[in-house]
């Protein structure tokens, strides 16, 4: 009898405990869906374990407490958002999760042939394209959870002219814990004769760039494809950590890596430039040009793959499966000469015309 009122009570003293510590952390956090999966996979873990360790052995029933304390963070975490996810669920998904809806503008004369473009974002792609005016234009689609979280969202945008150059500066005054109340869309329109310079990155979306030409390139998001059409630049470095990168470039120098996508592209090949492309897992496919006035000097390897090249007039220093060093014959003498650096540990590598 007093063993069952020990168990009763340190199950309700567990509860009422996870009850009070959820309430406080989750009204101050907003928790996406994964965050929600992983505390209820902790939870069963976390009974499981310790109805395991105090099995056969005297003492206090833990198991009652801890389960008791897993089952008040996971009603604490319901009742705070007001019971959303169960709504969400029954509704035959999570896009109901944003129920508010906001659109935001900015724009203004093209003052500089030369512009700088800044944008800071989450949840939500970057596009970035050029147009036949004299001007800028962004365009911001915006998706909140609540119509209160739609009201408190501060957008911070600059405009400012740095030694003849028009920089644009978007960005947000919220706090990271709340980014995971609001998905944005930003879409940046520039001057097709302006030279742009992008410093683009957002937490969870895909990038893409059509159409731009610049000096120095900058593209980085978490989760998201990078797609680049007919852009060229001096310098371009894009990074993704899941997600493809694809599409169709020019520069002196380009540096293109994932930790989980395939990496396909196109490069015309009029002029000078090197490349390194490097992903974890996934092909790597690339198309160059076939003229006769183009060197390629090529550094290919894969640790499970295979490597092709269908390539003309080439001299191998490596000629291995998984491996390949080759250079045109004559390379120095070519009028574009193109270096290509190309890696991935899980997946083949193939170049051609």
């Amino acid at each position: 009898m007093g063993s069952m009122s020990g168990r009763a009570g340190l199950g309700l003293g567990g509860f009422l405990l996870g009850l009070g510590v959820g309430w406080l952390i989750f009204r101050a956090i907003d928790v996406s869906y994964n965050v929600l999966a992983w505390i209820i996979i902790l939870a069963g873990v976390g009974v499981v374990v310790s109805s395991l360790l105090s099995r056969g052995r005297p003492g206090p029933p833990v198991g009652g407490m801890v389960g008791g304390l897993m089952a008040g963070l996971i009603l604490s975490l319901f009742v705070t958002s007001g019971f959303s996810f169960i709504g969400d669920i029954a509704g035959g998904g999570f896009s109901g999760a944003y129920r508010a809806e906001g659109a935001k503008s900015f724009s203004g004369a093209a003052t500089s042939d030369r512009m700088y473009v800044e944008v800071n974002n989450f949840n939500g792609a970057i596009r970035v394209s050029t147009w036949d005016r004299p001007e800028y234009g962004i365009d911001l689609a915006i998706r909140a959870r609540t119509q209160e979280n739609l009201d408190e969202l501060k957008i911070d945008f600059r405009e400012d002219m740095v030694q003849g150059e028009l920089r644009l500066v978007l960005g947000y005054d919220i706090p990271p814990l709340a980014h995971s109340r609001y998905a944005i869309e930003v879409e940046v329109h520039v001057p097709e004769a302006a030279v742009i310079d992008l410093n683009l990155g957002s937490s969870n979306g895909e990038i893409r760039v059509s159409g731009v030409s610049g000096e120095d390139l900058r593209l980085a998001t978490s989760n998201g494809r990078l797609v680049l059409d007919g852009v060229r630049a001096e310098e371009i470095r894009g990074e993704t950590s899941n997600g493809r990168i694809e599409g169709e470039l020019e520069a002196g120098e380009a540096v293109l890596s994932t930790s989980n996508g395939k990496i396909e592209i196109v490069l015309p090949c009029t002029s000078s430039g090197e490349y390194d492309l490097r992903t974890s897992n996934g092909d790597i496919a690339i198309r160059v040009s076939p003229s006769e006035g183009v060197g390629y000097d090529l550094d290919l390897s894969t640790s499970n793959g295979g490597v092709g090249i269908d390539l003309p007039d080439l001299e191998y220093s490596v000629d291995k499966r998984t491996e390949k060093q080759a250079r045109t014959e004559g390379f120095d003498g070519r009028a574009v000469s193109i270096t290509i650096k190309a890696a991935t540990s899980n997946g083949g590598i193939d170049i051609e015309t």
